[in-house]
């Protein structure tokens, strides 16, 4: 081909031109943005009940990324305290994107025209402050930020710090903050510092393993280094592409950059290991590169194909933290496939000075795949069995794999706002609270009656709730009932700070909060079905709905649990029409899939086993292992082919074992460091998503030299007559 000479005729004009084109996307990376995941990140565009939590937090001004701040001290029920808190509060509203600011000061404020001197009478109004008061050392004040672009919301978070620091506090007074906001900036600093911290570790991994392993393989100490070279370029890519797409560096997608580092080795690996042992052959250089691409062409397209559709797959559910993982992915795998067929000959003819000397492989790696080839074709029934009993073993326990909804689970357990925040859930209230939104013709006296008395008869019929806020509540603890009259509602209300008001009424919509102890995601699922039949019970007259945190949990399970049935049947069903399609052959389609199928039982077993949880990113791991690991497969197949068609069924095994497992095992060590290199993320989700996909990628190995071999040996002797085995396949 064309292309091919290029290469091999002009490989400097080759490098220059490749360079040039990564230097763009260098420099595009320089843009790249650093941000924190959102819940609307794990549901689809449409998804009703995402949709109806963001439509309740939008229409009642309740946005999650509210901040809290603490302010402590032996007594905050004093004039000291609570002028020090109407200071902060003015400085923070003076920033560009908050809309308020709510404290038991301003609340005091509002209602009583200052802050009285008389303690009694401070405390006395301070403690109807909705909750902003839990005890007399500690006051809250609630910070309510706009909805705004993520960098932005960083920004505000940053301001409110500033002002925090700016603001003297009294003496004896501590001030701490914590809300949404503030934990993204933190989960935006610890993203930024855990993408430079994987990138690192896998690097260090990478050049270990090469140099411990496909030192074997090249000649030259030189050119040991030279799939890692292919592999940061991939890197690169993607990386420089992100800005492109509008994408920002995230929790969720920073895994993309060690893995691919990892992933992108393998076929740059494969296609130097076969020019090397073309050179072994005493052929020169020009023939040597032009036989290792056109042998290893079509291998490493399937292989990257399979990859690529293993990471699509992942599109299915039209989660978008899904999508683009896979979508960044597939991107940096191409452009690894392109670059291992253009740029690396030409480092390889640059660098080759014509020697043609042998370089043997370390004689612990000859020992260790001679031995595993003397084992499979040995025993290749009994290995067989195994993998069978590992693929119900795994089955099983798929159904046994507990899930992790709560999006702060996902973040380092130590951020400062993190551990302030489950303080603030402590000293509040649970974070298990349902909000009821109400719909009706008209907000008057009579529907806030009417309201009032459908909580208080939810609040009497289930045991859960333990309690339950309502306007009309409110307006009982001022005034001791509801206003009948409107004339009397509308001086009532009047008195109301405008932030309660605006908590409970929107519109022509009203909300009652209940405040339940539920936690399992059955007693959920059960509450919600509970409220809806009281509420129909009750007959109330207009629509409804039922949303709040613990509903989104409860439906992220739901939502991560299809998600991963779908994906996995997705990744199954492409995979195996794309290889008929290029085989034409059911068995050289099912083959790699046999193997396969042992690593993500393996995967399955190792998560019960060490009580890992499926989240929002180790829900894509099935398709992602499917796609990847049999990659490995496919290098074993072909090169059996190869040689099946000059040696005997044994002979055949053995030559592709010991030659092509080199390469192979270069590959599967490289990419299980890229996802080791994960092991050492600050976030537990990455953490446990890297040990995972390391276990899944060695099960991918051990079965691609075991499970295959062992399959093809025991279906040669039993099925097939020696010699007519191409005639079946094709």
């Amino acid at each position: 081909m064309m292309i091919e000479r290029l290469v091999v005729n002009r490989p400097i004009f080759t490098i220059l031109i490749i360079s040039f084109i990564i230097s763009l996307f260098l420099i595009s990376a320089l843009n790249l943005k650093f941000g924190s995941a959102d819940y609307s990140d794990s549901f689809p565009p449409w998804d009703e009940i995402y949709l109806r939590y963001e439509l309740y937090y939008k229409d009642f001004g309740l946005a999650p990324e509210n901040v809290y701040i603490f302010v402590k001290a032996d007594d905050v029920l004093t004039r000291d305290v609570f002028e020090y808190m109407l200071t902060l509060q003015n400085a923070i509203n003076q920033i560009d994107g908050v809309i308020s600011t709510t404290s038991p000061a301003s609340f005091v404020e509002e209602i009583y025209g200052g802050i009285p001197d008389n303690d009694y009478l401070l405390e006395m109004i301070a403690e109807k402050s909705s909750g902003l008061l839990p005890d007399k050392s500690l006051a809250l004040i609630s910070v309510q930020i706009g909805r705004m672009e993520s960098d932005k919301l960083m920004n505000v978070a940053e301001n409110i710090e500033k002002s925090i620091s700016y603001v003297q506090q009294p003496p004896g007074v501590t001030v701490e903050v914590t809300g949404g906001a503030v934990l993204m900036y933190q989960i935006t600093e610890a993203v930024i510092e855990d993408v430079y911290r994987t990138f690192f570790v896998a690097s260090v991994v990478m050049v270990f393993v090469l140099v411990v392993v496909f030192s074997g393989v090249v000649r030259r100490k030189l050119t040991v280094l030279f799939p890692l070279v292919i592999s940061m370029l991939s890197v690169s890519v993607m990386v420089g592409s992100m800005p492109l797409l509008g994408l920002t560096m995230t929790e969720y997608v920073s895994a993309t950059v060690p893995i691919l580092i990892g992933l992108a080795i393998d076929y740059a690996a494969q296609l130097q290991n076969r020019f090397e042992d073309e050179r072994r052959e005493s052929k020169d250089v020009e023939n040597s590169i032009l036989t290792a691409i056109r042998t290893t062409r079509f291998p490493l397209f399937m292989a990257m194909a399979t990859t690529v559709i293993g990471f699509t797959s992942m599109a299915a559910p039209s989660i978008p933290s899904l999508v683009w993982f896979g979508t960044l992915m597939s991107l940096g795998l191409v452009s690894a496939f392109l670059l291992s067929l253009t740029i690396l000959p030409a480092m390889l003819k640059i660098t080759d000075s014509g020697d043609e000397g042998v370089k043997h492989s370390p004689r612990i790696l000859e020992k260790f795949l001679t031995s595993i080839a003397k084992l499979t074709t040995a025993n290749p029934k009994k290995i067989l069995a195994l993998a069978a009993v590992l693929i119900i073993l795994g089955a099983y326990a798929t159904t046994q794999v507990q899930l992790e909804t709560n999006r702060r689970k996902y973040a380092p357990p130590d951020l400062p706002a993190l551990v302030k925040f489950e303080e603030l859930e402590r000293s509040v209230s649970p974070q298990y609270v349902y909000a009821v939104v109400l719909s009706a013709d008209r907000i008057d006296a009579d529907t806030m009656i009417k309201a009032e008395e459908l909580a208080n008869y939810i609040s009497q019929r289930e045991k859960i709730v333990y309690s339950y806020e309502t306007l009309g509540k409110t307006l009982r603890s001022f005034y001791g009932r509801i206003p009948s009259s409107e004339k009397e509602l509308s001086l009532a209300l009047s008195k109301i700070p405008e932030s309660v008001y605006e908590r409970f009424i929107s519109g022509n919509h009203l909300v009652i909060l209940l405040y339940t102890n539920t936690q399992t995601e059955e007693e959920v699922h059960h509450a919600i079905k509970n409220f809806e039949g009281d509420i129909r019970f009750f007959g109330w007259d207009g629509e409804y709905y039922i949303t709040g945190f613990p509903v989104i949990l409860a439906h992220l399970s739901e939502v991560l649990f299809s998600s991963l049935n779908l994906m996995t049947a997705v990744a199954y069903a492409l995979i195996v029409i794309f290889l008929l399609l290029a085989y034409r052959s059911l068995l050289r389609a099912v083959i790699p899939l046999i193997s396969i199928s042992v690593a993500v039982a393996a995967m399955n077993i190792c998560m019960v086993v060490m009580c890992i949880k499926q989240t929002t990113i180790s829900v894509a791991l099935n398709s992602i292992v499917l796609g990847m690991g049999i990659d490995y497969s496919i290098h074993i197949t072909e090169r059996y082919f190869e040689e099946r068609e000059k040696f005997g069924v044994v002979e055949s095994v053995r030559k592709t074992i010991e030659k092509t497992g080199k390469a192979v095992l270069t590959s599967a060590l490289t990419t299980a460091g890229g996802f080791g290199a994960l092991y050492f993320s600050s976030f537990p989700v990455l953490s446990n998503f890297g040990i995972l996909a390391f276990i899944a990628v060695i099960f991918s190995l051990l079965a691609a030299v075991s499970v295959v071999p062992a399959f093809l040996i025991l279906y040669e002797t039993t099925s097939v007559r020696p010699g007519r085995l191409s005639d079946l396949l094709f």
